[in-house]
């Protein structure tokens, strides 16, 4: 994956991209998604402050959820579709904005679970809710990426997962897709001039004021498989960074190969560290999530359970993905074992 790499090169299409034209943008080399080595240690150094500890595994331990993944299945999009039916896979990108669509993904995930735990906040006391999203905006994805891309300081496209994580983290994050009809802007679905509004440029004092307002909590780095499979077991949501491409024909399990190059992004929102399934495969899948929309083919139901992935995702080999970066996002209540229902199966 290239580092720094901006482009500025992104297809000027008047409406939004095919699935298969995105799929042969980034195959074809424009950079989505690229390292910023500094974001990543700012990153590092920001969990470290917030929460004493230096690393997830430390704070998987002294919450009692180390190896709480093992040997599980674990599908926490199932919460967020209880939620919110027909959510995914949600608008398809228009621009190089990857890295906004995998956040917002990631911190769905890591919300709706959230509430789901019944977990109080430990501030206010007061129990989580998931936010009212219109019909139109549940369908298009019930975060908006909008908010969060215009955050990137530029006007081009592409950008980093620890960048844009540090964002979630510090000025804007899980921002509902709603008509924000006292600031003007409908966030109610994504299109190009939604997605290009603000760059380099910032949006309007009050926008940011209001946008601030879901912030997650901390984000933090997940360096192994057994790091991110417990995460999801308990309900963290990952943005995850790399230089792969994949096959957009699954098998009969819902699992793509590795195939070619895309700088790109995209986010994880599953595990599945059976035994049968490690013995079928060799070792843990990984669910990924794309931004692309109905983009890929083949099987979805879940080995051995009447279970469908979503539209658009698909399961990676551990081998193929454990080079990408991943990154976990908190919600209010920081990072403590989660007991949720049909969570686990």
């Amino acid at each position: 994956m290239e580092t720094n790499a901006k482009f500025s090169a992104w297809p000027e299409q008047h409406t939004a991209l095919s699935p298969a034209e995105l799929e042969q943008s980034y195959g074809s080399g424009l950079v989505g998604a690229y390292e910023d080595p500094s974001a990543t240690a700012e990153l590092k150094n920001a969990f470290v402050r917030q929460t004493g500890f230096g690393s997830i595994s430390e704070a998987a331990e002294a919450n009692d959820w180390a190896g709480s993944g093992e040997g599980k299945l674990s599908i926490p999009f199932r919460i967020v579709e209880s939620m919110y039916p027909g959510c995914f896979p949600g608008d398809a990108q228009t621009v190089g904005s990857c890295v906004s669509h995998s956040t917002k993904n990631a911190l769905l995930i890591s919300l709706c679970c959230d509430v789901a735990s019944g977990l109080p906040d430990p501030i206010t006391g007061k129990l989580e809710r998931v936010p009212e999203v219109p019909p139109e905006g549940i369908k298009s994805g019930v975060l908006s990426a909008a908010p969060i891309y215009w955050a990137r300081g530029f006007n081009s496209h592409g950008w980093s997962c620890s960048t844009a994580a540090n964002v979630a983290v510090k000025s804007v994050g899980c921002v509902p897709m709603q008509n924000y009809e006292a600031l003007g802007v409908d966030l109610t679905n994504i299109n190009k001039q939604i997605e290009c509004l603000y760059g380099s440029k910032k949006p309007p004092a009050e926008w940011q004021t209001e946008f601030a307002k879901y912030r997650a909590h901390s984000a933090v780095t997940a360096d192994t498989a057994n790091e991110i499979r417990d995460l999801l077991a308990n309900g963290y949501g990952l943005s995850t960074c790399g230089g792969e491409g994949y096959s957009s024909t699954r098998d009969e399990n819902g699992v793509s190969r590795r195939q070619g190059s895309w700088a790109h992004a995209m986010a994880c929102i599953g595990c599945d560290d059976r035994a049968e399934t490690v013995a079928k495969y060799g070792e843990p899948l990984f669910l990924i999530l794309n931004s692309w929309g109905s983009w890929n083919s083949g099987g979805r139901r879940i080995m051995g359970t009447e279970f469908d992935i979503p539209v658009g995702s698909f399961w990676a080999k551990w081998g193929d993905v454990k080079r990408r970066e991943f990154i976990a996002f908190s919600g209010v209540n920081g990072w403590p074992a989660k007991a949720i229902d049909n969570l686990l199966i």
